[in-house]
């Protein structure tokens, strides 16, 4: 069992970014609910879309880059329901800046109310090793940060 989230994270107010998606019938699980694979979809998606947003750079992402920003950690918390075809919004944020991580918080609405949380970690890498986040990166990172607020990662108990 995850511990108690702090309740700011589940206000959509509380994260700077937001990405809405359109549902699809396919995201449905046997019992006409969004299923935990689409959901981890949208949070993945929010996180490309957002480091697009602050990078302006289209380049990450081909297989050729020398710098890649890698998922190292990922935790999902499910809290509610989701349907299809209601659109589902995804609010993501900036936690913690390290010196080659960082800490992202995000969250999924449908319908105004939060249905899930996730925390996921990244690493800032050039030709596959971990290296300190460049400066301009570190003033893009900022500039999606959760204002006032640190948190401690989420653990199982």
């Amino acid at each position: 069992m995850a511990q108690k989230s702090d309740p700011r994270l589940l206000q959509a107010k509380t994260y700077p970014f937001t990405l809405n998606i359109d549902t699809q019938f396919g995201d449905m699980d046997a019992y006409a609910h969004l299923n935990n694979l689409a959901i981890a979809g949208f949070y993945e998606s929010a996180r490309a879309r957002m480091q697009l947003h602050m990078s302006e750079r289209n380049d990450f992402f081909n297989a050729d880059s020398p710098d890649k920003i890698l998922l190292i950690e990922v935790r999902i918390q499910y809290l509610g329901e989701g349907h299809y075809p209601e659109p589902v919004k995804i609010r993501t944020g900036i936690d913690h800046i390290g010196n080659s991580s960082y800490r992202l918080h995000q969250a999924l609405f449908q319908q105004d109310r939060c249905i899930g949380l996730c925390e996921a970690v990244m690493v800032y890498t050039l030709y596959g090793k971990p290296i300190t986040i460049p400066h301009d990166g570190r003033q893009q990172l900022e500039s999606q940060r959760i204002v006032g607020f640190k948190s401690n990662p989420m653990v199982s108990s």
